[in-house]
């Protein structure tokens, strides 16, 4: 191998980033688009993908998977047969690699850094091959569903009695005592474009029997740098696919430690017979408030990490389902010992208002949460009785000044108002309000090109 094979290769590039064209495309109507595609197509294949691997060969059980009355025939079903077989042989592939990649990355002998690199790039392009085989669905995507539903009942009085508070104190819960906290493992660290990456992976405090995993991207003098803890949305799976954009890698060169945690049954902790992130919708509120609470579990864990490895201050946020999350977390935190709690919060595409997401979000209604409440007999009474484990109702552990929020008014799948709300209700300081003439999509991937919110963020991490 030649030298530059002992490095990680620089993250893609992100094409919108050039101003022209970035300024024509980040718009509200990209965000339509997006929205029809995620919901139209990308959700069905998935689901499609994720029946495939659970039942096999088995046509009668995939079929009832993914909402067809029986097996196609003809050159559909042949078709989808070639399909099924190729995504079980890449699963295999895959799997190989992923147990080549772990030997390497967490095995007692220290490998030299082009074998880390190796492994790393055989584990994505491995994975990368093994997410793209969903795309051999095509021929049944106008009839597949879009989400497995499995809400439960609504529960009974007793049972939110029992739960009454935020999902920040199911998090609380979960973290009482010292002997709450597992032990993090961290991999071999591998040189990356800006500095060096590695891994962690410890017990999911949350879910049990669950392996938590997160990457970490350090700067070349990591000691002492403060820390940014980025949680992804839903359904973002950035360790499996190949050549995505993830703007906050980059932040390394301006001395922070990035950590982007893996979100519960998303990625490795994708739950069987499912696509990632979709218990969190087919459960119904259940499935969130499961998610918020275990994922707020897991972030006190990486707050803990990162002070007991040099960390000045830790901030935490996300886009989209990870500012849901952090919100939540950040509200949560005042119960936890001070070590625990992060400093600063940065939430992109948000909102106060979880009935509004869950009965008036277009991505809610697109995929039809609403209607499977309701066939599952939720009222509109019951949900009502349900959000508040939801939604951030205390107040943040940090102060105003150490929170900054950007928006789009166009967004339509966290709506505007909902989240401009939480800004004015948490006192945001117009210094840390950025608001957005994009919708839910481009507000967040137009970061790397108009990156005020998150400069904004490094200077609150960074004063004295």
């Amino acid at each position: 191998m030649t030298a530059i094979d002992s490095r990680l290769p620089m993250p893609s590039r992100n094409p919108l980033d050039w101003d022209p064209l970035g300024n024509l495309v980040m718009r509200p109507w990209y965000d339509r688009c997006a929205l029809h595609l995620v919901a139209r197509w990308y959700l069905p294949l998935s689901r499609a993908w994720a029946a495939a691997l659970t039942y096999g060969e088995d046509e009668d059980r995939f079929a009832e998977a993914v909402g067809l009355d029986r097996f196609p025939d003809g050159w559909t079903g042949r078709r989808l047969r070639r399909a099924i077989a190729g995504a079980l042989r890449q699963r295999q592939r895959h799997a190989v690699a992923d147990d080549h990649w772990r030997s390497a990355f967490f095995g007692q002998a220290v490998p030299l850094d082009r074998e880390l690199v190796e492994a790393e790039q055989t584990r994505i392009a491995a994975a990368n091959a093994l997410m793209a085989t969903r795309f051999g669905f095509l021929g049944i995507r106008g009839r597949s569903h879009a989400v497995a539903w499995q809400v439960p009942a609504p529960p009974d009085q007793d049972h939110l009695a029992a739960q009454r508070g935020s999902a920040g104190t199911c998090i609380a819960a979960l973290l009482d005592g010292e002997a709450a906290l597992p032990e993090v493992e961290a991999s071999h660290p591998v040189p990356g474009p800006f500095g060096q990456e590695r891994w962690l992976r410890f017990a999911s405090p949350g879910l049990d029997g669950d392996t938590a995993w997160a990457r970490v991207f350090e700067p070349e003098d990591a000691e002492g740098a403060p820390t940014f803890i980025n949680l992804h949305g839903i359904g973002m799976e950035l360790d499996f696919w190949k050549g995505t954009i993830d703007h906050t890698a980059s932040l390394t060169r301006q001395g922070l430690r990035v950590i982007r945690p893996e979100g519960p049954w998303h990625g490795r902790r994708r739950r069987a017979g499912f696509y990632g992130g979709e218990p969190a919708m087919a459960l119904g509120p259940e499935g969130f408030r499961q998610l918020f609470a275990a994922w707020g579990a897991d972030v006190a864990v990486l707050v803990d990490w990162a002070r007991r490895n040099g960390s000045g201050r830790v901030a935490l946020g996300g886009v989209s389902l990870g500012a849901l999350t952090s919100q939540l977390t950040a509200v949560a935190a005042a119960a936890w010992p001070e070590r625990l709690r992060p400093d600063a919060l940065i939430l992109v595409a948000t909102s106060g208002d979880l009935l509004d997401i869950a009965l008036g979000g277009s991505l809610s209604q697109a995929v039809g949460f609403g209607s499977a409440l309701h066939r599952a007999g939720w009222s509109d009474a019951d949900l009502s009785r349900y959000v508040p484990l939801l939604e951030p109702r205390g107040a943040p552990v940090m102060p105003p000044e150490r929170i900054v929020i950007a928006l789009g008014e166009a967004d339509t799948v966290t709506p505007f108002a909902g989240g401009l709300a939480l800004a004015r209700r948490w006192a945001v300081p117009p210094e840390n309000l950025f608001i957005r003439r994009q919708g839910h999509f481009s507000v967040s991937l137009d970061l790397s090109r108009q990156p005020q919110p998150l400069n904004r963020l490094i200077e609150i991490l960074t004063r004295s």
